[in-house]
């Protein structure tokens, strides 16, 4: 028989969503978030990238100028 998992002792509340996961858990399967920042994927800001678009355009001018 299956149990819910309202009445698992190893369940924890989200604190996103709300909603029940289990302890272990690093992303909730309801809303999709990482519950810690550590196990949360690193994103660099789009003005980094922006920039390295940049220099690479400013590089290949410098090289590729007649």
């Amino acid at each position: 028989m299956r149990r819910r998992a309202d009445d698992d002792d190893d369940t924890d509340e989200c604190p996103y969503c709300r909603k029940s996961i289990y302890d272990d858990a690093v992303r909730c399967p309801h809303c999709g978030e990482y519950l810690s920042r550590e196990d949360a994927p690193s994103r660099r800001p789009w003005w980094v990238l922006a920039l390295a678009v940049v220099c690479i355009l400013a590089v290949l001018y410098w090289i590729l100028r007649p």
